[in-house]
C-alpha cells in the first residue's frame, strides 16, 4: 500500500519535484497539494504524512502538533541554514527536517520512514534473547566478535545477526555480502508490512544477517525505525545478535538487550576508553572480551582491565595474524578465535 501524502504548496522547487517524482515512480501517492490548513484537515483521514516547507507562514507549531495528534507523520523542508524555520517545525514535533536541496528519491525515503508504522500496532510477542556487542571507539574488534558469536549460536538456535553500528557498519564488507538488502530495507519492510520477509535477510553458513546501511545521500535511520526492526526480529528468531560497535546510538540498544558483550582493545588507550564506557553503562552486566593481547603481557593487561573497569575478562584473545588474515579475506573467523568467543554462549 502506497504512503498517502499531502504537500503544502510551495514556490520552492522541492515541492513540484516531489510531486513529479511521485507521479512518475508511483513510490508514494499525493492525495492533496494544500493551499490552506483546512485542505489538510479535510483529508486527514486519508493521509499518512504531511510535507511542509518552513517558509509557509501559516505552518505554525500548533498546526504541526495538530497533524501529529491526528496520527500523521510530518516532514519539514527548509532552506539550508534557515535555523529559525527549523525551530518552528521542531517546536511542533516534526518527525524529520530536511534541506530543500534534498533529492526527491531521498525525500520519498524519508516520507516512507516517518509514515505510521504497522509494527507500532503489532501485539507484543514472546521475544527471543538479544545480545548486544559493543565497544569503545578505536575499532576494538566488535564486528569480528559479533560474527564469531552469532555463528556459534546459529549451530544451536535460529539466529539473526544485525549490523546496528549506524556510524560505521562493517558486517557486509567483513563477510563479503552484497550491500543490499540492508538495514534500511528491513526498516522499510517493518514500517510498511509489520514483518521482515526473506527479501530483507541474507544468509551465510546457516546464519541470517541484516547488513548495515551504506547510503550517505539518504537521511539517517531514526531510532524508532531501528527499534521496530529489533522488535520484529526478536519475534522471528530465537536469538538476535546486534553488532552495535562504537556507534553513538549504541547504548540505547544495549539498554534493551538481555545480554551484552563488551569488546576491549588490549592497549592502554583501549582500556581507558573502555573504562569510560563502563562508567556510563546502562544495561545488563557485560561479558568482557579482551582482544589483541600481545605475547607475554597477558597478566599485566588483565590486571589493568580489572582495576580500570571493575570487570573480570570472560575471554582473553591473543593478537594473532591469522585472525586478521581471515577478516581481510572475508572468511569465517579464525578457528581458535571463534571457539573462544563461542564459549560465551555455552551456559545457555
Amino acid at each position: 500500500m502506497s504512503v498517502r501524502v499531502a504537500t503544502v504548496l510551495s514556490a520552492r522547487e522541492w515541492e513540484p519535484r516531489l510531486v513529479a517524482h511521485a507521479r512518475d515512480s508511483a513510490s508514494v501517492r499525493i492525495v492533496v497539494r494544500a493551499y490552506q490548513p483546512q485542505d489538510i484537515d479535510r483529508h486527514a483521514s486519508e493521509l499518512d504524512v504531511v510535507v511542509v516547507g518552513g517558509e509557509v507562514s501559516w505552518a505554525t507549531p500548533a498546526h504541526v502538533a495538530s497533524w501529529k495528534q491526528h496520527g500523521l507523520g510530518v516532514i519539514g523542508v527548509i532552506p539550508a541554514g534557515d535555523a529559525p524555520a527549523g525551530r518552528v517545525l521542531e517546536l511542533g514535533g516534526a518527525d524529520e527536517i530536511v534541506p530543500d536541496t534534498i533529492d526527491p528519491t531521498a525525500l520519498v525515503q524519508a516520507i516512507r520512514f516517518v509514515a505510521p508504522s504497522a509494527a507500532r500496532h503489532m501485539p507484543e510477542s514472546t521475544a527471543s534473547r538479544m545480545t548486544a556487542v559493543v565497544g569503545s571507539r578505536g575499532a576494538p574488534g566488535c564486528t569480528e566478535v559479533a560474527i564469531a558469536y552469532a555463528l556459534a549460536r546459529s549451530s544451536d538456535v535460529s539466529c539473526l545477526l544485525i549490523d546496528l553500528d549506524l556510524d560505521a557498519p562493517a558486517v557486509a564488507v567483513r563477510l563479503g555480502l552484497a550491500p543490499r538488502p540492508d538495514l534500511t530495507d528491513a526498516a522499510d519492510a517493518v514500517r510498511s508490512a509489520g514483518e521482515l520477509g526473506s527479501s530483507c535477510v541474507q544468509r551465510i553458513d546457516g546464519l541470517d544477517v541484516i547488513t548495515g546501511s551504506h547510503r550517505p545521500s539518504e537521511p539517517a535511520l531514526k531510532g524508532a525505525l531501528v527499534e521496530g526492526v529489533i522488535r520484529t526480529s526478536r519475534a522471528g528468531w530465537e536469538e538476535v545478535v546486534a553488532d552495535v560497535g562504537s556507534s553513538r546510538h549504541g547504548m540505547a540498544v544495549v539498554a534493551e538487550a538481555d545480554e551484552a558483550i563488551l569488546v576491549v582493545n588490549a592497549s592502554p588507550v583501549g582500556i581507558v576508553r573502555a573504562a569510560q564506557l563502563v562508567a556510563a553503562w546502562s544495561g545488563p552486566a557485560p561479558a568482557l572480551v579482551l582482544n589483541r593481547v600481545q605475547p607475554g603481557s597477558r597478566a599485566d593487561v588483565v590486571d589493568a582491565v580489572r582495576r580500570w573497569t571493575g570487570l573480570e575478562p570472560a575471554v582473553v584473545l591473543p593478537d594473532r595474524r591469522r585472525v586478521a588474515s581471515a577478516s581481510s579475506a572475508g572468511k569465517a573467523p579464525e578457528g581458535r578465535f571463534a571457539k573462544a568467543v563461542g564459549q560465551l554462549g555455552g551456559s545457555r
